[in-house]
């Protein structure tokens, strides 16, 4: 197939060299911007066949908007969920919860408090996802095979 679309390739310059010999300068002007933006479109079809085809574009899309989701999730945890934590004994935030363990005189400090805040923010945004998904049944927009 490579050698059949060289051949091609060589036909075409050869057509094109000898539609110039035979035109003037203005004529030959025309000729060639008119392969440029031939050559320019094929290329750029090819992009934007490539970006349907793989849905590039949705997933970008879902990336910012992931993104933005977990900025307001991270932000309500911080601005609700924190402050509700400060009223169970111990006076500090859920995410600063530690429980330190001791062992032949060596410490280890784990960050239960971060772990679960991290798990529940997960969740919290994959609920968002899901009922967003739902909500506006995006699954019906999904190509059929």
């Amino acid at each position: 197939m490579a050698t059949s679309q060289s051949n091609d390739q060589e036909r075409e310059v050869k057509e094109v060299a000898t539609k110039l010999q035979h035109l003037g300068p203005r004529k030959q002007a025309e000729v060639v911007n008119d392969i440029i933006s031939t050559q320019f479109s094929r290329r750029l079809g090819g992009f934007t066949s490539f970006l349907r085809e793989q849905s590039v574009i949705g997933i970008g899309i879902g990336l910012v908007l992931g993104t933005q989701v977990k900025a307001v999730v991270d932000q309500v945890m911080q601005s609700f969920v924190n402050p509700l934590t400060q009223l169970l004994p111990g006076q500090r935030t859920f995410s600063s919860q530690i429980v330190t363990i001791h062992w032949n005189a060596r410490t280890a400090r784990i960050g239960w408090g971060a772990i679960v805040y991290s798990i529940f923010t997960f969740l919290i945004v994959m609920l968002l996802v899901y009922v967003t998904f739902k909500l506006l049944k995006l699954d019906k927009l999904a190509k059929k095979k």
